[in-house]
């Protein structure tokens, strides 16, 4: 891929010494980056959007990510500024009215708006992988005034069948947008996740004027691993509309109820996690970092003075639970990806909303030995039996932490809700083991609830490719990642020969191809007298709702409530006894279920 960087780079070379800079840039610049900076940089929504200040900035101080030195030392202030206004001015002299055939490099997305992708290169190639159903890759002021397809460059490796994505388009930020499909497309297989190859995919409609363009995943996962897009003025087809990316708010039957989804609240970004300060009262996690209240459906907020999270891959701020002596105490906690460095860890805080602002924090876990430079598996869910707080922490894409005692990784933890190790935890005497473990062998716990009813601690975990599972979590317990699965490797190679082993305890419910899976909760209001006492499960993938029936630890039965609504991230009952969920599609919406 050729780099804006190294081209503006040049063209401070160029005007070094006062010289002519377009002289310069025939003479340095023209055989890599065409003969034209009109041509070139026409594709920049950097050079184009960004004003001369910055341009400028960038000039003096480089960007040593993309291969391009710092100018400072060798142009005067003034210089770089000079630079700046001529690169700016050839490019608006070549400019045209709308975007057509401006190109989009992939990874200039909102980042705090996209969800589900990370960052890659191959060679000289920057693009964006672990493009999945529900994943959207956004990006702001796009002129879609005379574009009639869009051209992107994309790959999509074996192991996976067909796959779709789809075009929507949004007027401004999320909240109270109006949403344009534009049309869906299946991605083909390209021999290779990094066998890029370019495609064309036509709108169903026109459009004039700026919009958010989205990039959405469906169709289950794998979807493909993206390069770049232009924007075209040559027709195209596409492969239909199936999907208008907004829940239904229709009268729905299943699980013996009937029932619709009512809208409690929206943001812009993307929910992580939700709970009750009281009967009026959401509290919400954005994943980007903020706190929300929503009290009798207004949003007001974010709470200032929460902890910095470090937002990136699987990381942000996530879990939020009120203590379960709430009332009385006023404790709120939350978990979050905390980073030092290019490192980061899992880190648990809790605290007081007083006067609308997050007060009285006090650190519950930290582990500092233990920050690393993944991105993935942070786990993170709590749930409180009484005095103590259960969490899970994933593996962090390091298979083999799962299975070490003396690493906090791939586990699930128990400790007293002020932070304290309760002495009776399993390995608490155990030399060498991180005494707040409880069960060990876990790939990455998105999901955990403690039914105090039956005194019973449930998860639901994510597989790789395959074998997710919903488990009984028993104290000194072993539920066998890396040794036993039922999943594969994403490359299609095998974990592990092994289903099952002696000393592992077996998942009461595995599912293959992989739903998702994410939170769970036991039902026990009397809205829906047909789920009492079951468990309510979200999925990401396969963004359902799932009612699983359980005797005596053991899964009877298992309905779909709700299908093909987003990506549900989060599951709670509310003091009204209804259900309520959080689900991104393409933005955090809180609903809930109301009986008909």
């Amino acid at each position: 891929m050729k780099k804006l960087s190294a081209a503006v780079a040049l063209l401070a070379l160029a005007v070094h010494g006062h010289s002519q800079p377009a002289q310069r840039y025939a003479e340095m610049c023209a055989g890599c980056h065409t003969a034209s900076p009109q041509n070139f940089f026409s594709a920049s929504a950097l050079v184009r959007q960004s004003p001369e200040t910055d341009i400028a900035d960038l000039i003096r101080n480089g960007r040593p990510a993309r291969g391009m030195p710092a100018f400072g030392a060798t142009l005067a202030d003034t210089e770089a500024r000079g630079l700046a206004a001529w690169l700016k001015a050839e490019v608006g002299a070549g400019a045209t009215p709308t975007m057509i055939g401006r190109r989009i490099e992939a990874e200039s997305l909102r980042f705090d708006r996209s969800s589900g992708f990370a960052f890659a290169q191959d060679g000289d190639t920057h693009y964006l992988e672990f493009i999945d159903r529900g994943s959207h890759l956004c990006y702001d002021d796009i002129d879609l005034t005379g574009v009639r397809s869009l051209e992107y460059r994309y790959a999509k490796g074996p192991g996976e069948p067909p796959r779709r994505f789809a075009l929507v388009a949004f007027d401004g930020d999320f909240v109270g947008s109006r949403r344009h499909a534009l049309g869906e497309k299946v991605t083909e297989l390209t021999e290779g996740w990094t066998q890029f190859r370019t495609e064309r995919i036509g709108l169903s409609r026109e459009l004039a004027g700026r919009y958010r363009l989205c990039i959405i995943g469906q169709g289950g996962g794998g979807v493909f691993n993206l390069d770049w897009f232009t924007l075209s003025d040559i027709p195209a087809g596409n492969d239909g509309i199936t999907q208008a990316f907004e829940p239904s708010t229709q009268t729905l039957d299943a699980g013996g109820h009937r029932f619709r989804l009512e809208k409690v609240g929206e943001v812009d970004g993307e929910l992580w996690s939700l709970d009750f300060l009281d009967e009026h009262t959401v509290i919400a996690t954005q994943k980007s970092g903020t706190l929300w209240l929503f009290e009798r459906g207004q949003r007001t907020g974010p709470v200032p003075g929460i902890p910095e999270v470090r937002f990136a891959g699987q990381g942000g701020l996530l879990s939020v639970r009120a203590h379960a002596d709430y009332q009385r105490n006023g404790w709120i906690y939350l978990s979050y990806a905390e980073g030092i460095g290019k490192t980061s860890a899992l880190t648990i805080v809790r605290g007081r909303i007083r006067e609308r602002r997050w007060v009285d924090q006090q650190t519950i876990y930290r582990e500092p030995a233990f920050f690393i430079e993944s991105m993935a598996h942070f786990g993170a869910r709590l749930t409180f039996d009484g005095d103590y707080l259960f969490f899970g922490i994933g593996e962090r894409a390091h298979q083999q932490y799962a299975q070490e005692l003396g690493n906090p990784f791939g586990k699930i933890h128990r400790i007293f809700t002020d932070g304290r190790v309760p002495p009776d935890n399993p390995f608490a005497r155990t030399p060498g083991a991180v005494a707040t473990i409880w069960s060990v062998g876990h790939r990455n716990p998105q999901g955990l609830y403690f039914d105090r009813r039956t005194r019973t601690l449930w998860s639901t975990e994510h597989g790789a490719k395959g074998g997710d599972e919903l488990n009984l979590i028993l104290p000194g317990r072993n539920y066998g990642w890396p040794l036993a699965t039922h999943g594969i490797n994403y490359d299609g190679t095998p974990v592990t020969p092994y289903t099952e082993l002696v000393g592992i305890e077996p998942p009461r419910r595995h599912w293959s191809p992989s739903p998702g899976m994410s939170n769970l909760i036991a039902y026990e209001g009397g809205a829906f007298p047909q789920w009492r006492h079951q468990l309510l499960v979200t999925t990401l993938a396969h963004q359902q709702l799932k009612l699983i029936r359980v005797d005596g630890g053991r899964v009877v039965r298992e309905d779909v409530l709700l299908d093909n609504v987003g990506r549900i991230r989060d599951v709670n009952v509310g003091p009204d006894g209804l259900p309520y969920l959080a689900i991104n599609q393409p933005n955090g919406q809180i609903f809930r279920l109301v009986p008909e």
